[in-house]
């Protein structure tokens, strides 16, 4: 049944980044999973709408959840592709309507990537008193060979709540770049978490998390956690802006940095633009912790073993 629905390469993806694929391929789960440009299974629940559109390389859809609807299970979303190169496009519209809630669970999944690329434009619309979660993992492949363009901007209502956490550590990276714009209004709370792992000359990362905090009392935390070894180049640009009174906001970079020719860059920027808001920032890039790197040395792991070991528990 699970080889009929989505590819098996893809299946052993989302296990690899740590997904239950048997939860994900149950009949009674909310899914949208998408195969290229082919819509491979699609399922609502009450209080949840989900309406598709296939286009020649990739997919229109809008994930709506209905007002005061809390769906229990969460939405499984997969956008992947099996080929070696090609390109695929998602133009995507979350509507959260006031009270509402939901957890999206998303897989992006590229396995045999050499010349591959996937771009996603997302509007994240949430109403009040609503909650949204958002957890998106990726897995490239092992070859580099994905060039991967998400952008999204989410206005977040009054009261709200909306965390999203963004990951790509399993496998390569290769070519990444993702803008995302949050607003959040009246006594909004907002967390972003974004993880991400350069591990050759072929892996470049850039990320753009901003959040704007534009509503009286809202608050936000910004979270980036990163490694460059092997050559590989990360760039993460943390931005909040405290434009209302009562505004609390916090930016906290943090970055590893491990052999010849790799990259690593940490920016947190905050501008404030109320005497009543206070925003803070933090960043810190080095290289392992020698002490560490030392002791899992002694227990037996070589030398890139043990510097994997603490970057993956970094991340």
């Amino acid at each position: 049944m699970q080889e009929k629905t989505l590819p098996y390469e893809i299946l052993e993806s989302a296990k690899k980044v740590g997904f239950d694929v048997d939860s994900m391929m149950s009949p009674s789960t909310p899914k949208l999973f998408l195969n290229f440009n082919k819509v491979a299974a699609l399922k609502d629940v009450p209080g949840l709408i989900l309406k598709s559109k296939e286009l020649d390389n990739g997919i229109v859809a809008d994930i709506i959840v209905t007002k005061g609807a809390k769906i229990k299970q969460p939405l499984h979303l997969c956008f992947g592709m099996v080929s070696q190169s090609g390109v695929q496009e998602v133009i995507s519209r979350f509507i959260i309507e006031d009270g509402a809630e939901i957890l999206i669970l998303a897989h992006c999944s590229f396995p045999n990537a050499r010349n591959l690329v996937h771009k996603m434009e997302a509007e994240i619309a949430i109403g009040k008193g609503a909650k949204f979660f958002y957890e998106e993992r990726h897995y490239h492949g092992e070859n580099s060979g994905a060039s991967v363009y998400p952008a999204f901007e989410a206005e977040v209502g009054e009261g709200s709540y909306f965390k999203t956490i963004f990951s790509l550590v399993k496998g390569t990276a290769g070519k990444v770049n993702i803008n995302a714009n949050i607003y959040a209004q009246r006594d909004a709370k907002v967390e972003m978490i974004t993880k991400a792992y350069g591990k050759s000359n072929r892996d470049k990362v850039m990320i753009r998390d901003a959040l704007f905090l534009e509503g009286r009392n809202s608050r936000g935390t910004i979270r980036m956690r990163a490694a460059a070894r092997g050559g590989g180049e990360v760039f993460m640009e943390g931005i909040t802006e405290g434009n209302a009174p009562g505004a609390t906001g916090h930016v906290d970079c943090k970055e590893i940095i491990q052999g010849f020719g790799s990259t690593a860059r940490a920016t947190p920027l905050v501008r404030v633009t109320d005497e009543m808001a206070r925003i803070t920032h933090e960043a810190s890039v080095g290289r392992v912790n020698q002490k560490e790197l030392d002791t899992l040395m002694a227990r037996g792991l070589n030398e890139e073993e043990a510097v994997d070991m603490i970057v993956k528990g970094m991340l």
